[in-house]
């Protein structure tokens, strides 16, 4: 005679689906938090007039899938009591959504400064600002290694390029701010250019707290204020 799957085996399978569709659905959010960085970056190297409309389309993905995935992890804690790294993992993709949600709008935002140059008269970029582009998409991609797959060299690289994306992102601020002192009829365009490596410098820290998330889900530990500990 079959026996019939016990109440509790049937409960399992269905929570491990739960977790099964969250995580397919960090990926996709992953996902379209590198394609809105490629976007931007792409942007105020290259600017061009339709720069922000890409990047909106992207950031209203984002936002409906933030929305869709913090009903789903409220949804598992009322009524699954997750334990230990189940829970882990379900406290931190709701903090993570919302600093994925906050690289695209960031990312919407370089693209929208982008699209204001390009409508106006061109301006030299600072050498700079090509390398500091270039190590945010690195640095978004490795923390989304490290919080989708446990990869602690992931999250060490992150954390040892935030001081790299730091100094970058003084020297573009002191290269723009002589620019715009040689170029007063241009203080307009700098300034948005100005603003654009800011939006480019909250992605690079963004970037730093996703990796952190990583570590927490994948080793149950808290190094948000002590990044010596990847170390040991």
């Amino acid at each position: 005679m079959t026996q019939r799957p016990s109440s509790t085996d049937s409960f399992i399978r269905h929570f491990d689906l739960e977790l099964a569709e969250l995580r397919r659905s960090l990926v996709t959010m992953g996902n379209l938090v590198e394609r809105s960085t490629e976007i931007a970056t792409n942007a105020i190297l290259q600017p061009e007039v339709d720069s922000r409309d890409k990047a909106r389309v992207i950031e209203d993905q984002l936002d409906t899938l933030e929305s869709a995935i913090e009903d789903r992890c409220h949804q598992l804690i009322a009524l699954q009591s997750p334990l230990a790294g189940d829970l882990r993992l379900v406290i931190a993709a709701m903090r993570i959504t919302t600093d994925l949600e906050q690289v695209g709008d960031n990312a919407e935002s370089v693209a929208k400064r982008a699209s204001w140059i390009a409508r106006h008269e061109r301006i030299e970029n600072p050498t700079q600002l090509a390398e500091l582009c270039k190590l945010v998409r690195t640095m978004i991609r490795q923390s989304l290694e490290s919080f989708l797959s446990g990869s602690s060299d992931a999250a060490k690289s992150v954390i040892i390029d935030e001081d790299q994306a730091d100094d970058l992102t003084k020297e573009c601020y002191e290269a723009i701010q002589a620019a715009m002192a040689a170029r007063p009829t241009r203080i307009r365009e700098y300034t948005h250019l100005l603003r654009a490596v800011a939006h480019l410098e909250n992605m690079a820290d963004i970037a730093v707290s996703i990796a952190e998330e990583g570590v927490y889900i994948h080793q149950g530990r808290l190094i948000r204020h002590s990044h010596d500990a990847l170390s040991t």
